[in-house]
């Protein structure tokens, strides 16, 4: 048996929550925040959005980790949401958020938190460009010269800006290394993936689901929508720059009325 797993199953407390399970896990000499990813069976990004690790490439032994069973993450209704708009923010169905969280009707409560697991995720994400949409939201300001709505200057937008509820979920736009996270100027709270000829950048984030270094996916879960730096509220700024050299996003992606393209549901119901 693997050592982490078996370390795994000695060290830990399970509490039952609704339609999931916490795992605490304490860590232990030599892990990483891969080897536990990998040993139980947890995205990186799961461990990143259930936990504030002040530094994720260097775990402290002893230091409790806390995450779902099965893999998934919290999200938190707010004032106006429906499961439906919620549904598609997560690139998923209505269906498929209700048996995960046991629910008999579409009603919900401003404050509730529904559990959504990774496993339902992207469904719907529309792959017929270059890059997915990072989020599922309004589109708010376009790339070019704009009057800004904070400083009422005339000014160039480097990118798109996507209004969505704080808290919904940030996906990588396509598969690339993390060269940057962190507090950048009035980008706030920032992400820059590079994918070779381009990087994007994600922008005003309220959390950071992975680290400097890391290879993601197209699709994985990379952070939260914010109104962090210089924002008027919660969305995130998308950039696409080619060699370093900001260009239309939209050129990039699919038409911003076919964010949402629902694939086949079987596969994702428990079937092959």
């Amino acid at each position: 048996m693997n050592k982490f797993f078996s370390l795994a199953i000695v060290m830990a407390i399970f509490s039952q929550v609704f339609s999931y399970f916490l795992m605490h896990y304490y860590v232990q000499p030599g892990d990483t925040l891969f080897s536990i990813s990998k040993s139980l069976d947890v995205s990186m990004s799961t461990i990143l959005d259930w936990n504030d690790l002040k530094d994720p490439k260097r775990l402290r032994v002893g230091e409790e980790i806390v995450f779902p069973i099965p893999d998934g993450i919290i999200y938190t209704v707010r004032e106006g949401d429906t499961l439906e708009s919620i549904a598609m923010r997560f690139f998923t169905t209505v269906n498929l958020l209700k048996a995960a969280n046991s629910l008999l009707s579409d009603v919900i409560y401003e404050g509730e938190k529904l559990f959504v697991p990774t496993e339902i995720m992207g469904m719907a994400f529309n792959e017929s460009s270059k890059f997915i949409w990072p989020a599922y939201g309004l589109i708010t300001s376009k790339y070019g010269w704009r009057i800004h709505p904070i400083t009422k200057r005339w000014s160039f937008h480097t990118g798109v800006d996507i209004a969505a509820p704080l808290g919904s979920p940030v996906f990588a736009a396509d598969d690339g290394v993390v060269k940057f996270v962190g507090k950048n100027g009035g980008y706030g709270n920032m992400i820059l993936i590079d994918h070779g000829k381009y990087q994007t950048v994600y922008g005003h984030l309220s959390k950071i689901d992975v680290f400097v270094g890391e290879y993601v996916k197209k699709g994985q879960l990379i952070g939260r929508v914010g109104s962090t730096g210089i924002s008027t509220g919660p969305h995130v700024h998308f950039e696409v720059r080619i060699y370093g050299k900001h260009t239309n996003p939209l050129a990039f992606l699919p038409s911003s009325n076919r964010m949402y393209v629902l694939k086949e549901e079987e596969k994702w119901m428990g079937g092959e």
